[in-house]
């Protein structure tokens, strides 16, 4: 079989898998009235949205990001005290004065797995009062800390798991990358068996030579009746010590925040920080500035609060030059076109749900279903697609350090090592079969798979420059024509499928399930938005919240997952942020 006809094979079949909501031609991304929030349980959200994986907007904020209101039936109530995150008042309410990783502008955008630099949210402030464009507050995972990657090759060791939103560890764990790869993005916590059975292999596009080779075909059979026997869902590698190691000796000297779960401070702590990570983390005392769970998501666990922050002067002309050498992007970069200067994230899917909260500045999303993954072309090899929208990659020097996952974004390795600590110690048998299994993942990830590239962005982003997605936003026809033919040679069909534009204001709302590509757009806020005498005028900040939340691989709304390893995940944590609201008390 040709190349060619093995990967329009391999398209049809990975369409076919995922039976759930898709784009029809010429639709529009539904749209829920901001008012309406609070008269919608959180079983009708589920029932109507998340079930079917179906994307849905919130529009028509009727509050200010910058005016606050007096009326309790306000949308401002509904979610988050908005007025709380604007730009005059954001250093006051978080009160966190360490230093943070802040993202530096690569080739017109964020995202691309940069070092990062640390210092002060206050510090932040004041670049963008002088009027700095480079900077960009995202995500806060420790393997992107540059002080803790001084080793050699920084970036090379990075968990692929966790490039996006939230690391895939914990949940698919936590990820990291919106806006920049992670906002709209991970992500979830430090961190598949799939429910319903849709699910395919698409490893060997391109390798024409797959079929002949028994051993790699053994491995893959293996791999499949690995996949097919995890049913369950998957934790945080960061927090796997928590219940899976024996440390009693380590934590005999530890203070206990919980004595009958046997929850150190340490673990407390650092499980606080996963959930809210920084400089959210003291916000865990104060549900009525934010909440741990909406209420339109009662159903869900959730994972990951992060907070987004950067800023775009649109009155600077972004200039624009084509490099026909350039075969990646042109010459592009992340650049995107149009009369509103604006950065982007870069065109990228996560692995957690997302529900997306604007505070000031604008946003445009543009949204692609998981059933064109094939023909969005990601850095990684897709390995599977799953119903629930989870797409899983293959270990290569693309991902080198990939863990597979189940539908719900769990890695299976862990899964496995969850079940053979609940496995009952006379169970020989069992627990052999559970040890093989362990035993088979890990040596997936074994030291000798080297990256392709040292700055290769994560498996989850788009090989597709944003620009590309934006071709109508070029004023100049000779531009347009041209670029029109780069994307039908490079990237061909991508012009042909039906997407969501979505533009954001301050207040509104985006529900994104785990598996939509999304290309996030973000540009300066209105000229009325707020300013500080000590910063100076922050008219053109964006800020925004995003929560994450465990995707579901089940559909009764009152058990949404197909066992309970989440679910002790979650109590755990749960008792953690009580014992931080008594001690606080």
């Amino acid at each position: 079989m040709s190349s060619d006809s093995r990967t329009t094979k391999k398209r049809a079949t990975l369409a076919s898998t995922y039976a759930n909501y898709k784009i029809g031609k010429g639709e529009s991304i539904e749209e829920i009235d901001c008012k309406e929030v609070k008269g919608i349980s959180g079983i009708d959200f589920f029932n109507q949205y998340i079930k079917c994986r179906k994307p849905v907007v919130f529009k028509n904020y009727q509050g200010s990001s910058t005016t606050p209101s007096d009326d309790k039936s306000s949308p401002t109530n509904s979610v988050i005290d908005l007025q709380k995150f604007t730009p005059s008042n954001i250093l006051e309410t978080l009160d966190y004065s360490d230093d943070l990783q802040i993202e530096k502008k690569f080739k017109y955008g964020f995202g691309s797995g940069q070092k990062r630099e640390k210092f002060s949210l206050n510090k932040l402030l004041d670049l963008f009062a002088q009027g700095n464009e480079d900077y960009y507050l995202t995500t806060q995972y420790d393997f992107d800390d540059p002080d803790l990657n001084e080793s050699d090759d920084d970036d090379e060791d990075e968990d692929d798991n966790v490039a996006s939103g939230f690391e895939i560890g914990m949940s698919g764990g936590s990820h990291s990358n919106e806006d920049e790869s992670d906002e709209e993005d991970i992500g979830s916590h430090d961190d598949l068996g799939n429910a319903d059975g849709n699910n395919e292999d698409f490893s060997d596009e391109g390798n024409a030579e797959d079929d002949d080779n028994d051993e790699e075909l053994d491995d893959e059979e293996k791999l499949a009746a690995a996949l097919a026997f995890s049913d369950v869902s998957s934790i945080d590698l960061e927090d796997l010590h928590d219940d899976f190691v024996d440390s009693d000796e380590d934590e005999s000297h530890e203070v206990m925040v919980n004595e009958e779960m046997q929850i150190t401070q340490s673990e407390c702590d650092q499980r606080l920080k996963d959930l809210l990570q920084p400089p959210l983390t003291k916000l865990v005392e104060k549900p009525e500035i934010l909440p741990i769970i909406p209420d339109l998501f009662s159903t869900l666990i959730p994972q990951q609060i992060n907070l987004w922050m950067g800023y775009v002067d649109g009155s600077k002309p972004q200039s624009i030059e084509l490099d026909s050498t350039d075969k990646q992007t042109y010459g592009l970069g992340k650049l995107i076109p149009g009369a509103r200067k604006g950065t982007s994230s870069g065109l990228h899917h996560d692995h957690a749900d997302n529900l997306y909260i604007l505070v000031s500045g604008a946003k445009r999303f543009t949204l692609y279903s998981p059933a064109d993954a094939l023909k969005l072309q990601t850095v990684g090899t897709i390995y599977k697609l799953y119903n629930s929208g989870i797409i899983d990659y293959e270990v290569n020097e693309f991902a080198p350090d990939w863990k597979h996952i189940r539908d719900d974004g769990a890695i299976i390795e862990e899964i496995t090592r969850w079940q053979l600590e609940k496995l009952d110690v006379n169970d020989k048998e069992g627990r052999a079969e559970l040890t093989k299994q362990l035993q088979y993942f890990e040596k997936l990830t074994v030291p000798g798979v080297k990256a392709k590239s040292e700055k290769l962005d994560p498996p989850n982003f788009s090989k597709i420059p944003p620009a590309l997605i934006h071709i109508e936003e070029f004023s100049d026809p000779e531009t347009r024509e041209k670029l029109t033919a780069f994307a039908n040679e490079h990237f061909p069909g991508l012009l042909d499928l039906n997407k969501f534009t979505v533009h954001l204001e301050p207040g509104e709302m985006l529900y994104l399930p785990a598996g939509w590509f999304h290309e996030v757009s973000s540009f300066g806020a209105d000229p009325k938005a707020a300013t500080t005498a000590e910063h100076g005028n922050l008219t053109n900040v964006h800020i925004a919240l995003n929560y994450w939340f465990i995707p579901p691989n089940g559909i009764d709304p009152e058990k949404c997952y197909t066992d309970s390893y989440w679910e002790e995940d979650w109590k755990r944590t749960n008792a953690c942020i009580e014992a931080s609201r008594t001690n606080t008390d």
